[in-house]
């Protein structure tokens, strides 16, 4: 009797051997051969699941926003405006090994996005996305009046969004990983949602 395989559990655990690799290699030196050894599987396995190389990398990149998204709902639960906010930060920061991991994947994809069009274009979609729901933070914000006069929801998205990508790159550049990286993170986000009210 043929095994059975659960198709998305299968495609998740490819896609986190890809992002394995990505933080290994850098995006520029993945390859199908190295995303199936590194999964244990044959190139047809993984073509059949992901695909060629370019469909990897956006699949890829998408699932990365993808968990990110969904860890801000998790550390979210129920909480409305800021304090939603606050937790989407608090989900995309590098702030342990984890995300720290996240985020270095997410810098390569983005300086891979440079010359790859289609990865370029998979990352603006999900940056519409991430835009919505801090669009939704703002907008509960704005209705519990939480914030103070004069803050322009685009721009504190905007900010939201320089400022994750940039600890991003610090985290990996600078070090940032390493020692007191979850207070200096919690004492910026603290601060960056502090100026809103």
């Amino acid at each position: 009797m043929p095994k059975l395989v659960d198709h998305e559990e299968r495609r998740a655990e490819l896609l986190a051997a890809s992002w394995r690799v990505v933080r290994e290699r850098g995006v520029d030196r993945l390859t199908t051969r190295a995303i199936a050894d590194e999964a244990g599987c044959s190139l047809s396995v993984l073509a059949h699941f992901l695909g060629g190389k370019d469909d990897i990398l956006v699949a890829a990149q998408t699932a990365m926003y993808e968990r990110i998204v969904a860890r801000a709902w998790r550390l979210g639960g129920d909480l409305k405006g800021l304090a939603a906010l606050r937790a989407a930060l608090e989900a995309a920061l590098p702030f342990d090994d984890e995300r720290a991991a996240d985020a270095h994947v997410n810098v390569a994809f983005a300086g891979a996005a440079l010359s790859h069009p289609r990865l370029a274009a998979s990352r603006r979609e999900s940056h519409v996305g991430i835009r919505e729901l801090l669009r939704v933070c703002m907008r509960e914000a704005r209705e519990l009046d939480e914030l103070g006069a004069g803050v322009v929801d685009e721009a504190v998205i905007d900010d939201f969004i320089i400022l994750v990508e940039g600890s991003a790159l610090l985290s990996l550049v600078d070090g940032w990983a390493e020692e007191g990286r979850a207070e200096r993170l919690a004492r910026i986000a603290t601060a960056f949602v502090d100026r809103l009210r």
